[in-house]
């Protein structure tokens, strides 16, 4: 089986990291990265669509020397929090179900999460500062709302359809060898210019989200709870 290390070099040196890599520094224009919050990576020692999005966040945090790498995702084993340690990440204790709020800079990697987190991300982060000065890679929102319907949107990913006209989004390149690892992801940017027109009104933000559990592929922290007793 293919180690983490393996997968981590096979990255580094890919095609896709060399396009993906130069992407990332055309949109950091010679700043730098503050932390990398990472959601999703689900259990990498079993499965090998995971290690190598863990090696492409390993190779992010190498490539631009970041620090900071906090990790989290609800079905980590207690060695795979060990191992994250071990490279180099810090592995957050609760669920906070991605109301998690982000310092300038951060760059969010979040593959194939359900759009509940993401929803839940941009609600918490609702503030066109700290949304201008983050890079977020994750599915495609363009792809997300016009694939879904409205109801379901309005539901389950509203701040999404919201800010979705506002967002330049690069596709990730799908010249990886294996095509169901980073297959309909984006990365996205929220360019000043674009989120300075809007109102104040635009910013106003509702209630905390809050989902019904008809949709399994979004873990609460009520049910982390559960499997933990």
């Amino acid at each position: 089986m293919t180690s983490i290390e393996e997968c981590t070099n096979i990255i580094a040196t890919s095609p896709f990291w060399i396009q993906f890599s130069a992407t990332i520094k055309v949109v950091l224009n010679g700043s730098n990265l503050s932390s990398i919050l990472c959601y999703g990576l689900g259990n990498f020692f079993e499965s090998i669509q995971s290690k190598y999005q863990l090696g492409l966040l390993l190779t992010i945090k190498n490539e631009f020397k970041v620090k900071n790498c906090y990790v989290y995702d609800p079905k980590f084993t207690d060695a795979e929090r060990t191992h994250l340690a071990e490279v180099g990440c810090d592995s957050l204790c609760e669920n906070e179900e991605g109301k998690r709020n982000l310092l300038p800079g951060t760059f969010v990697y979040m593959p194939h999460c359900p759009k509940q987190l993401f929803n839940n991300l941009l609600w918490a982060n609702w503030n066109k500062e700290i949304l201008t000065s983050c890079i977020i890679v994750c599915n495609s929102i363009d792809q997300t709302v016009t694939s879904t319907l409205d109801r379901i949107l309005n539901k389950y990913a509203y701040y999404v359809k919201k800010i979705s006209p506002y967002v330049i989004e690069k596709k990730c390149c799908d010249n990886f060898i294996y095509d169901d690892v980073f297959n309909d992801m984006s990365l996205h940017i929220f360019p000043d210019e674009k989120l300075k027109e809007l109102e104040n009104i635009f910013w106003e933000r509702g209630k905390e989200p809050m989902y019904d559990n008809d949709e399994l592929e979004f873990i609460t922290k009520f049910e982390c709870m559960s499997f933990q007793s």
